[in-house]
């Protein structure tokens, strides 16, 4: 079938779901679209309430002709949008899935956190000699490879429920410090709506904070606790981000994990020592993760909500500001990373730009901010300023 052809039934299609009030052929490039084509047909089409679903009726039928389009706002007219036709990318076509790298990555990165988990026992034998240093990292494995694989399965279960194709969890072995930098799954369609694009981004937090809540419990539960004046061995806290003191004045505190320990912790004091058990360390680990995951810059899950609420524009500023927070409270590091990742790419947001966020998603996000609170780790200091209850 010829590209004529193929236009002109596509016009008939367009003009079947919107009103169109100009159609021109642009080259790929003024549209700043990744798609690659030399030239496509571009609507004008004026916004309607009804927008979202008819996209979807037309996209359905566009899919069948191997095309696709993309909604923008209009550049100058508020009341219009445009809508750009692309071919489906030969990269867009899933194929079957090679498991054999996330199935290497994941073995790789199970023996770096048991390594480091083996670690945790040089701590832990202060209060605990007799501890097997196999059982500690075991324990750490279970809890900390959940927490994240959890996370990603979020993902995994938004994307599927949402039609959108997603690889199996990617992670990524370090054998220092956590041992791991967590994972990653890959999308290879597109997002289509707001409403997609907020479920994916917040499905990974709340499914990895809900895993984290179930360890930390059981962790503290389980965890040592000693008469401060009986511990008079140095603290080496060989892991080099946070020792495995509750109560230690150098680790960063975390609000929900603190009233956590005031209910299960047995004996919680000043005049007590608590050396967390491997589950309420990994615990409060996915805590750290979910409040810092959920910070809304670039494309970090909470960035993707933030792109669902906001235009292109406004997410830049509040990645920008969210930024200058991380750096605030100390992990200048992350917010460099994200706000470089940020800078190659930017955020495209999903294909129907037009359609606004539900409003029921909308109060979810305000429970979103409150999470972050429960969430963001503090330095000590501040911690003790803020709640001093603790």
């Amino acid at each position: 079938m010829s590209g004529f052809w193929k236009y002109s039934q596509i016009d008939e299609l367009i003009n079947q779901f919107f009103t169109v009030t100009s159609k021109q052929y642009r080259p790929t490039s003024e549209s700043g679209s990744p798609f690659q084509q030399e030239i496509f047909p571009v609507y004008e089409i004026l916004k309607r309430s009804d927008i979202g679903g008819n996209i979807k009726q037309v996209n359905q039928t566009l899919k069948t002709m191997g095309y696709m389009s993309l909604i923008r706002s209009h550049p100058v007219h508020e009341s219009r949008g445009m809508l750009y036709i692309f071919p489906i990318p030969e990269k867009m076509i899933v194929t079957k899935q090679n498991l054999s790298t996330p199935i290497v990555l994941f073995i790789l990165t199970v023996i770096s956190v048991f390594i480091v988990g083996v670690t945790m026992w040089d701590d832990l034998r202060i209060a605990e000699p007799t501890l097997d240093p196999i059982i500690v990292g075991v324990f750490y494995v279970i809890s900390l490879m959940g927490i994240v694989g959890i996370h990603e399965i979020g993902h995994m279960v938004a994307s599927r429920l949402h039609g959108i194709k997603a690889s199996w969890p990617h992670f990524i072995p370090m054998p220092i410090g956590l041992g791991t930098m967590g994972a990653f799954i890959s999308q290879k369609t597109p997002i289509r709506s707001r409403n997609d694009l907020f479920d994916v981004g917040l499905a990974g937090p709340i499914f990895g904070f809900a895993i984290a809540i179930f360890f930390s419990v059981i962790g503290l539960m389980n965890s040592i606790v000693v008469p401060a004046a009986e511990v008079t061995q140095d603290f080496s806290n060989p892991l080099g981000l946070f020792d495995l003191r509750l109560n230690s004045p150098d680790r960063m505190r975390i609000l929900l994990f603190e009233l956590i320990a005031y209910f299960f912790v047995p004996q919680y004091s000043n005049s007590v020592i608590v050396f967390l058990h491997p589950f309420a360390y990994a615990g409060f680990i996915g805590f750290l993760l979910t409040g810092l995951n959920l910070i809304p810059i670039g494309q970090s899950d909470g960035g993707h909500v933030a792109r669902s609420m906001f235009s292109e524009k406004n997410h830049r500023i509040v990645t920008y500001i969210s930024a200058g927070v991380l750096v605030v409270i100390g992990f200048w590091f992350f917010a460099i990373l994200l706000l470089f990742m940020y800078s190659q790419t930017g955020h495209s947001g999903p294909l129907d730009d037009l359609t606004e966020l539900s409003l029921s998603r909308k109060m979810v996000a305000i429970g979103m901010l409150i999470l972050i609170l429960l969430c963001l780790p503090l330095p000590a200091e501040w911690f003790s300023l803020i709640f001093p209850i603790f």
